[in-house]
């Protein structure tokens, strides 16, 4: 082989390097979207869904804590909320689908979320202490059929930390 390069090889090469570079950007669009917001109160926008954690607090007694989201369905179609669609994790700890998760509305668990509709849920995480356990991951999926489409809070214990003079809300 002499080495020598022709102006066709040149070109070729070059083509499917142009190839692999734009087939690779095409991939790294599969990863999802995860917004992460790491302050009380904070929103993220995830699908044209608007989720607000409002608060978080914890309870000794019952040692369980809690998040206020409110949702606001900007799609045209309407959602479907569960429990399936709330996570709370930590070190050790992990509350979705199962009995150490709850998940409340003041008007009753909605399943259907209308256009233009905002919903207030309370996320009940039971045996998990918010500032010991830390830090904590809310994750809230506005789309199941969708679930790489999240809204994520990481909270440190210094976020939650409740006031000195004050209840233990955040």
């Amino acid at each position: 082989m002499t080495g020598e390069f022709s102006r066709r090889s040149f070109l070729k090469y070059t083509a499917l390097t142009a190839v692999a570079v734009a087939g690779s950007s095409l991939l790294t669009g599969c990863s999802g979207y995860a917004p992460v917001q790491t302050t009380v109160p904070s929103s993220n926008t995830v699908l044209k869904v608007v989720s607000t954690l409002e608060q978080v607090t914890y309870d000794k007694e019952t040692k369980t804590t809690s998040f206020r989201l409110v949702v606001k369905n900007g799609r045209k179609n309407a959602l479907e909320v569960t429990k399936a669609n709330f996570a709370v994790m930590a070190d050790g700890y992990l509350a979705d689908q199962n009995d150490k998760l709850q998940v409340t509305s003041p008007d009753g668990l909605y399943y259907q979320v209308k256009n233009g509709e905002t919903v207030t849920y309370n996320v009940f995480a039971k045996d998990l202490n918010m500032l010991t356990d830390g830090p904590v991951t809310l994750t809230f999926y506005p789309d199941l059929q969708y679930s790489e489409f999240n809204a994520n809070w990481k909270l440190t214990a210094d976020v939650l930390k409740p006031e000195e003079s004050g209840p233990s809300t955040t």
